[in-house]
């Protein structure tokens, strides 16, 4: 079964972001200067194939901005901004 974060917007829509897709994206400091992709364009997320790897991730909201992701590796530092989430939203099956 495929580790995902399900995120239900207020006009009803609903996304599904796979965990693995959303920690490559990493927006702290950290992970913003090394040379990986970061969510650069919609459709990032069809490439990640879960390997159920996360056991202790939490997930809280950062205000009115967006979620603040702890993952389990350490790094809690960057904020998935809300508008960049559903922007970015993976493409409906």
């Amino acid at each position: 079964k495929m580790q995902r974060l399900n995120i239900e917007w207020a006009d009803g829509h609903a996304s599904v972001f796979p965990l693995d897709g959303l920690r490559q994206a990493c927006p702290c400091a950290d992970c913003e200067g090394k040379a990986v992709e970061r969510i650069p364009k919609p459709g990032f997320f069809q490439i990640f194939r879960q390997k159920n790897r996360w056991k202790n991730v939490q997930i809280e909201k950062a205000g009115s901005v967006g979620l603040r992701i702890t993952w389990d590796d350490g790094h809690s530092g960057g904020i998935y901004r809300w508008d960049r989430l559903r922007e970015l939203q993976p493409p409906e099956a």
